[in-house]
């Protein structure tokens, strides 16, 4: 365990269980109360917060916004921890701040019934609820950057870090149900040019090696389907975020791949982690994972089909060197992106933006 997991005392408050929050809340959170850290998490709904939240220094909301007709009692709420003494922290692990994210939903025709306006609408309420609180917490550098355009308050990194010893429990826990050598992609939505260029190659390999299976998990998209025979691809569905690796369980080779696009270079690198965890060998997109991959060791950074093609055809006539690169990577994974590796980053991340919010209080108060 790191040396330094002292900090202030911490309440985050979610709408739901669901990936981002698996990540950015529930692991994190967890791992801190087990070590002894004054931290715990809650719904923003629940019945008894009220009576919990006062015991806590702080507030962390990830993603969290208030809809424009509740926008005097979120101010009030503010003004509250303010005069009490407590900070926010707001957490972001995608940007959900520029527009790219309602362009993006609007080309995945993912509105829910909303129109541009409502969208952009939510995005700006997004960005509010940001502004109020006292400092940010983003995964990557490139998010710190979209977010300082909105804030003058700290915005600290703090990477997706994976809970190996949860993810190897559910792994090591799945019955594999799907026989022979498995290739696969898992993911949320997206649009097809993430993954066209990799499933071209599927494509081709489907017909160069008959007893490969292509496994999808999540996300269906279209443009695997229209290259992979349907007899030839196991289509997983949607998981719970406390299950979803029992999915991955079930690749021997993972594929990561996205397309350089602004939306999705402000994304981290995790699915790497996942399936260095799985013991899977990975190949990659450059954008993300060229800083975690080393190329030809650890696995293989790709772009076109061919390339796809050629070093997923190499992964499957190797065994040994499937198994040789899903150890190097795991190494990478165990050193700099396990939980254990990166939890003291959390409390660090919040005693600094603590500090910044006294000094502004202090400022305030001086006598003119």
């Amino acid at each position: 365990m790191p040396e330094r997991l002292s900090g202030p005392s911490m309440l985050a408050l979610i709408d739901e269980v669901n990936g981002p929050n698996l990540w950015r809340v529930l692991q994190p959170i967890t791992a801190l109360e087990q070590a002894g850290y004054p931290a715990g998490w809650d719904f923003k709904s629940a019945d008894l917060i009220g009576a919990i939240a006062p015991s806590f220094d702080g507030y962390l909301l990830p993603r969290i916004s208030w809809p424009a007709s509740h926008r005097k009692t979120a101010e009030a709420w503010f003004q509250a921890n303010r005069r009490d003494g407590k900070f926010v922290v707001y957490d972001m692990d995608d940007d959900i701040l520029t527009s790219q994210e309602t362009h993006r939903r609007v080309d995945l025709n993912w509105t829910e019934g909303k129109s541009v306006e409502q969208l952009e609408e939510e995005r700006h309420q997004r960005i509010w609820a940001m502004q109020q609180c006292d400092g940010v917490t983003v995964t990557t550098q490139r998010l710190a950057t979209i977010a300082r355009q909105y804030t003058d308050k700290p915005v600290i990194v703090v990477p997706n870090a994976l809970d190996l010893v949860w993810f190897r429990k559910v792994v090591n826990s799945t019955r594999r149900t799907i026989e022979g050598l498995t290739i696969g992609w898992a993911g949320g939505r997206r649009h097809d040019r993430d993954v066209e260029q990799m499933a071209i190659a599927w494509g081709r390999l489907a017909r160069r090696y008959p007893d490969v299976t292509f496994v999808v998990q999540g996300h269906h998209p279209d443009v695997i389907k229209e290259h992979v025979p349907a007899d030839r691809l196991v289509l997983l569905p949607w998981m719970p975020a406390d299950k979803y690796p029992s999915g991955i369980a079930q690749v021997d080779i993972g594929c990561a791949s996205i397309a350089s696009t602004p939306f999705n270079r402000a994304k981290s690198p995790i699915k790497c982690f996942e399936y260095a965890a799985a013991g899977a060998a990975t190949v990659a997109s450059p954008t993300l994972y060229s800083g975690v991959i080393e190329h030809g060791y650890s696995g293989f950074i790709v772009e076109s089909a061919d390339e796809w093609e050629s070093a997923l055809a190499e992964l499957i006539e190797s065994n040994s060197l499937r198994q040789m690169m899903a150890r190097r990577l795991l190494k990478v994974v165990e050193r700099n992106h396990s939980l254990a590796a990166n939890l003291h980053r959390w409390p660090l991340a919040w005693q600094q933006i603590q500090e910044s919010a006294s000094r502004i209080i202090q400022v305030r108060n001086v006598p003119a």
